[in-house]
């Protein structure tokens, strides 16, 4: 069920003890000369509905989709047309009073679906998630962070190890094989042959990606990108039915270190 097409009145009905909210966010962002500004928009709203009908088969929590919220933190691409990407501070604000309010609303499980995964935007996401906690009853989890970045957590016997080689992260052959399955007419699919291979080795340095030589604004390798491989990338976007249901089990995701580190600073800001 999407919230913006129910009423008030329908909303008033829902079984809250028995449903999840999956809530939607991802910034309008330049993807390449070849991709769409609303790739992480559109992922991020697919993912939801995805992971809403695999919900239903595997759970007994009933799903809702909130509507997308198409903002976030993208400050390594903010130099480009296309770009939005918000003071943290605020962008954390943002996150907290949208929690707050559907808690108010009676909703006390939440699953929130970010494919944007910048540090500083997930970071203000959690910011924002121990805000809400402090002053509701509300169980939030934001599985990202902990599939892209785990590695990082030092204290577990299962630790992973950091990747040895810069990722397919943006706008590459992931992200560009996505979109030719879903949307193949938003993609410059005659761009592709003449988009090689480009990465950047100083990540968590000052300066953006342009800064840094991703000129194009792309990282990894688009040329690579089909619609068969999008098929099969596609079916990834129901892990977040996963999260929920790992969520229902109130199970808990520590924070990687240096994420956490950037949590404590944005709430001291606040």
């Amino acid at each position: 069920m999407y919230i913006a097409k129910m009423s008030w009145e329908e909303i008033e009905r829902i079984q809250f003890d028995k449903s999840v909210l999956f809530l939607p966010i991802a910034p309008i962002e330049e993807h390449g000369p070849h991709l769409p500004a609303g790739v992480d928009c559109i992922i991020a709203e697919e993912a939801c509905r995805r992971s809403s009908m695999k919900l239903q088969k595997t759970s007994s929590l009933k799903p809702y989709i909130f509507p997308l919220i198409p903002l976030g933190v993208a400050v390594e691409s903010a130099d480009f047309p296309g770009t939005i990407s918000l003071p943290e501070t605020l962008f954390a604000a943002l996150i907290h009073q949208t929690l707050l309010n559907v808690t108010r609303w009676g909703f006390t499980k939440c699953v929130i679906v970010s494919p944007h995964a910048s540090p500083a935007h997930l970071a203000c996401i959690h910011a924002g998630i121990q805000l809400a906690q402090k002053e509701c009853a509300i169980q939030i989890v934001e599985p990202l962070v902990q599939w892209v970045f785990g590695f990082s957590i030092s204290n577990t016997s299962k630790r992973k190890e950091a990747p040895s080689s810069i990722p397919d992260i943006h706008a590459g052959e992931y992200e560009t094989s996505m979109m030719l399955h879903l949307h193949p007419e938003l993609v410059k699919s005659e761009k592709l042959p003449y988009l090689p291979e480009r990465a950047i080795e100083n990540m968590r340095e000052p300066g953006t990606w342009k800064e840094k030589g991703a000129i194009e604004g792309y990282l990894g390798t688009p040329s690579k990108a089909s619609e068969e491989k999008g098929k099969q990338y596609i079916q990834s976007l129901e892990k977040w039915a996963d999260a929920a249901l790992a969520l229902e089990k109130h199970t808990n995701n520590e924070l990687p270190p240096f994420i956490s580190a950037k949590v404590a600073a944005i709430l001291e800001r606040m």
